[in-house]
């Protein structure tokens, strides 16, 4: 089978559409600036057909927008644990330095979502803790085979790593002269045995 057909596929191709037109704007904007008719007149489409595919309005589309960039970055992870992990987290973040409107737009949305009143709080607390158990997984396989440096805690160690990722890239977006993946290699490197 190739795929959807007729109605169906009309209707998944205009939803990839007002996807990508509320990546723009939300990039653009941030997302308490932003509004539905912002994004449906991107598309060239009415506000309710918008709400037709996103029946929540411009939270469901906050929540896709960022639902779709963190799909691809764990299908990419599945799998894998300990230093390929650590490897591969590397590798993802290699491929942001060609994204910046999608590091910019996540950096803007995850400043905003700090206000536990904003619709993306509770996302982001998820999104921050799932990535901690799963950076403290790899480096806890790591340690199980002697791979970390005498004294390091596994969560502590995952817990630096994703400050220096996070902290790295507001400075590259800030316009500084940094090359956030091997600021991050060299953070996790501090934890290993072995540098990757």
């Amino acid at each position: 089978m190739s795929g959807p057909r007729g109605p169906y596929r009309k209707s998944a191709e205009r939803q990839s559409q007002i996807l990508d037109a509320a990546f723009e704007v939300f990039s653009r904007s941030g997302y308490s600036a932003s509004s539905v008719n912002e994004i449906a007149a991107a598309v060239g489409v009415t506000q309710t057909a918008v709400l037709h595919h996103f029946s929540g309005g411009k939270i469901a589309l906050l929540r896709a927008v960022l639902e779709q960039r963190d799909r691809s970055a764990e299908l990419e992870l599945e799998g894998l644990d300990g230093r390929r992990f650590l490897t591969e987290l590397l590798e993802i973040s290699r491929q942001q330095v060609g994204q910046r409107g999608v590091v910019q737009l996540y950096t803007m949305l995850a400043a905003e979502a700090v206000d536990p009143a904003h619709p993306a709080h509770d996302y982001f607390a998820q999104r921050f803790l799932r990535i901690a158990d799963a950076v403290e997984a790899a480096f806890r396989a790591v340690g199980d085979e002697g791979g970390l440096r005498p004294g390091v805690d596994p969560r502590r160690a995952a817990l630096s790593t994703m400050a220096s990722v996070e902290g790295a890239q507001l400075l590259w977006l800030s316009g500084l002269d940094i090359d956030f993946v091997e600021e991050s290699r060299r953070t996790i490197n501090g934890f290993l045995v072995d540098p990757i």
